[in-house]
C-alpha cells in the first residue's frame, strides 16, 4: 500500500480478505499504520469462519493444543509443531493465534461471548465513522469449514452486531452482513455465488465513491 501511494499514485484502497484473510484484514484496521488505514475506504471479508471451531472437530485437537501451550511455557513458541498438527509447517506460537481459545485470530468463533466478540471486532465500528469505511461480512451458507452445530445466520448477525459497536440501529451501518445460502468456503461450487459476492462489493464500493 505504501508502494502504491507512493509511486503509483494510490489515494485510497479497498481490500478483500479471504478465510485467514478476514483475519488480516480485521487486525490491520487496528493496528496498520494510521495513515494507511485512514486511506482504507471498503474492506469485504469473505468467508470469514473460525479456524478453532474447524480444528476442534479433529479427533487430535486436544492433543495437539496441549502440546503448543506447553511449548509456549516452555519459551518454546518459536519452534515448529509436529508435521501431524497441521496441514502446513507451523509454529507453537502461530498454532496458538489460530486454534486456542481467545488466540491472536479467534476473532469470528460462535462460542464467543456478546462482550467477547465485540472486544474484538468493534473497532471495525470506530474504523469505519472516523474515516467514512465500510465493510461487508460475506458468508457461505453451505461453508465446508463450519461446524454443523454453528447458526450461521445468528453467528453473521452478531458478527455485524459486534463490528457496529452493539448498536442495533446504527445511523449508517459500517458493516454490513451478506448471506450467500448455497456457498461454499470459496465460492467455487454453488452457481452465480461468486457473482453474488462480486456484485455487493461493486455496490459498496460505489457507495464509497459517492461518500
Amino acid at each position: 500500500m505504501r508502494y502504491l501511494n507512493a509511486h503509483r499514485s494510490g489515494e485510497t484502497f479497498a481490500l478483500v480478505g479471504h478465510s485467514t484473510g478476514c483475519q488480516n484484514s480485521v487486525h490491520f484496521l487496528k493496528n496498520g499504520d494510521d495513515d494507511m488505514v485512514e486511506r482504507t475506504k471498503s474492506v469485504a471479508l469473505q468467508a470469514p469462519v473460525s479456524d478453532r471451531e474447524h480444528a476442534m472437530m479433529e479427533p487430535n485437537y486436544k492433543e495437539t493444543i496441549v502440546l503448543a501451550r506447553k511449548m509456549k511455557e516452555d519459551g518454546k513458541g518459536d519452534d515448529m509443531m509436529p508435521r501431524s498438527a497441521f496441514w502446513a509447517p507451523i509454529t507453537a506460537a502461530r498454532f496458538l493465534s489460530l486454534q486456542d481459545f481467545g488466540g491472536d485470530d479467534d476473532f469470528f468463533s460462535s462460542d464467543l461471548s456478546d462482550e467477547e466478540m465485540t472486544e474484538r471486532l468493534g473497532h471495525v465500528g470506530a474504523w469505519g465513522r472516523g474515516h467514512s469505511g465500510h465493510l461487508l461480512v460475506a458468508y457461505s451458507g453451505a461453508d465446508e469449514y463450519v461446524p454443523d452445530h454453528v447458526d450461521r445466520d445468528k453467528l453473521l448477525e452478531r458478527m455485524c452486531k459486534a463490528m457496529n459497536r452493539g448498536d442495533d440501529k446504527p445511523r449508517r451501518p459500517v458493516a454490513t452482513p451478506l448471506m450467500i445460502e448455497t456457498a461454499n468456503h470459496n465460492l467455487s461450487e454453488g452457481e452465480g455465488d461468486g457473482a453474488k459476492f462480486v456484485a455487493a462489493v461493486a455496490e459498496q464500493l460505489d457507495a464509497v465513491s459517492v461518500a
